[in-house]
């Protein structure tokens, strides 16, 4: 590298920057440009190897999720609200639903329309919206078809509750459509008794987790793209929105803006304290705090058994439990609630994999999606990569993050040089240091161990810093969590390679090379 058009002042500052990573020497400091100097390095460096990383791997890398997963759990104990957690429940037909009534899935159309009724007929119990995460989209034979479109007028007419009913885009309009018999009359002009949402549901391509939730959907010449499209003549986009979109707007009137990149779930921890769990729910515990998720989990492995799986977030009930439960003690899970009826029945493969729950029944990922754009409106976190159009947003947060690493960098060399942990001046002696090299005694074998406990130790606290950092910073800033998480890792691997030392190799030191050499051994007179 050639840096004789450089200056001087410049050009010491920036060598001694690439000997940031050598053992500290006693005595010494190092100025702020200096400083200043090694984090832009490492900073650039970071990028660097994560534009290389997508362009290998096509797509993000792996050892960003594995990071991004435990990201998850700490970012919803630490910066998620749970001030609109108690607005929704979540009503399930179920095991518990299919041996309470002795019936099998699919259940009636009039079974449908009894237990919608059921849900919004108490007048002291009224929910503030319905939403149906079935979609009736195939013809069946089943005479009970008419009960189902009375039951929901009678919901939104008389009972004054919108409903909501789960569909899928005709292949041939690319619109929201249900069965035939459903809807009003083709050749009448009575609107439905419902609105159509979509539910769609793209689990990530790498791990399969629920990263991320799309609020709206159109159809280009291409295929389906997330978003509202332009405008043309031939269509007005976007297609149809999703179903936490639509009651947020619908129901809440809140004001989302425009639409620039799908949601970033950020999933929530903490569970609804519930007594009345229905029998779906045994499996897992209440999501609470616990100061362990600052340990970044390939360590948290070797000392914290494997618990039970973290209950979902939402109060949630077994469809039978409307029958089962006292008219006050069902009240509170269904006035003024936002309710969301889902399946989680054999044969009915609608599932979500949750980064904090594990696999739950898809319509939770409806609610959590609701949640986030009831607690953070129109300042929803955005899914977005570092796409030109997208890195001013992310610079900030980025370099935040990455300097959380570089600081416990900072503070690793003061510690150092304050207890003497520092570099050792090398023998004079050629043959004497060379000799020493090849010897292996008992107290190499114990520094070099304690070497590798304290690589490991700086490594935790550099993951610690960046983890509780970024929790912080997806709370300030409208930022998903994989891309800072992308980033971070990428600056941990580099701080793992020496990044430093490699790139010091490619500029000659000349403090070093003009320094006298050593004096040659004498030999006895």
């Amino acid at each position: 590298m050639n840096m004789t058009r450089i200056p001087g002042g410049v050009k010491d500052t920036f060598r001694k920057a690439l000997r940031y990573s050598d053992p500290p020497v006693k005595g010494e400091r190092m100025s702020f440009a200096t400083l200043a100097c090694a984090f832009l390095i490492l900073f650039i460096v970071s990028l660097v190897m994560l534009a290389i990383g997508d362009k290998l791997n096509a797509k993000d890398m792996v050892l960003t999720r594995f990071m991004a997963r435990a990201q998850a759990t700490l970012t919803a104990q630490v910066g998620y609200p749970t001030a609109m957690r108690d607005r929704i429940t979540v009503v399930m037909y179920d095991q518990q639903f299919l041996k309470h009534t002795d019936s099998a899935w699919p259940i009636s159309y009039q079974d449908h329309a009894d237990w919608l009724l059921r849900l919004a007929g108490d007048p002291n119990a009224r929910p503030k919206a319905i939403m149906l995460d079935i979609t009736f989209g195939q013809n069946r034979k089943d005479p009970t078809l008419p009960a189902l479109r009375q039951a929901l007028c009678t919901v939104r007419n008389e009972y004054k509750v919108p409903v909501f009913l789960a569909a899928l885009p005709s292949p041939e309009t690319g619109k929201l459509a249900v069965r035939n018999g459903l809807g009003p009359d083709p050749s009448s002009t009575e609107a439905p008794c419902y609105t159509l949402v979509g539910v769609d549901y793209l689990p990530d391509t790498l791990d399969g987790l629920a990263w991320d939730y799309r609020l709206t959907r159109h159809r280009a010449e291409s295929g389906w793209k997330d978003g509202t499209g332009e405008p043309s003549a031939a269509a007005t986009p976007p297609a149809y929105r999703s179903a936490a979109m639509t009651i947020a707007q619908d129901v809440a009137h809140i004001e989302l803006g425009r639409e620039t990149a799908p949601l970033a779930l950020v999933w929530g921890l903490k569970s609804a304290p519930q007594r009345e769990r229905p029998d779906s729910l045994s499996y897992c515990k209440p999501g609470a705090y616990d100061a362990a998720r600052y340990v970044p989990g390939i360590i948290r492995q070797f000392f914290q058994n494997p618990s039970s799986p973290v209950c979902p977030y939402h109060n949630t009930l077994s469809m039978a439990q409307l029958g089962e439960l006292p008219e006050d003690v069902l009240a509170p899970f269904l006035k003024d609630r936002y309710l969301l009826v889902g399946a989680n029945v054999p044969g009915y493969n609608d599932f979500a994999n949750s980064p904090v729950h594990g696999l739950i029944p898809g319509v939770h990922l409806h609610a959590m999606a609701l949640d986030n754009l009831l607690t953070y409106q129109g300042n929803y976190k955005q899914s977005t990569g570092w796409e030109p159009e997208h890195f001013p947003n992310l610079i900030k947060p980025a370099l935040l993050a990455v300097l959380a690493v570089f600081l416990v960098n900072v503070g690793w060399r003061k510690v150092s040089q304050k207890f003497g942990f520092v570099k050792k001046p090398k023998a004079h002696n050629a043959g004497a240091a060379a000799e020493d090299a090849r010897r292996i005694t008992p107290r190499k074998i114990g520094r070099a161990a304690l070497g590798v406990l304290a690589w490991l130790l700086k490594m935790t606290l550099k993951t610690v810093a960046a983890m509780a950092l970024i929790a912080i910073l997806q709370t300030l800033f409208r930022i998903g969590m994989l891309p800072v998480v992308e980033l971070v890792t990428m600056t941990l691997l580099a701080e793992g390679f020496n990044y430093m030392k490699k790139l010091g190799a490619l500029v000659p030191d000349e403090t070093r090379a003009t320094a006298p050499p050593a004096p040659a051994p004498t030999s006895p007179v």
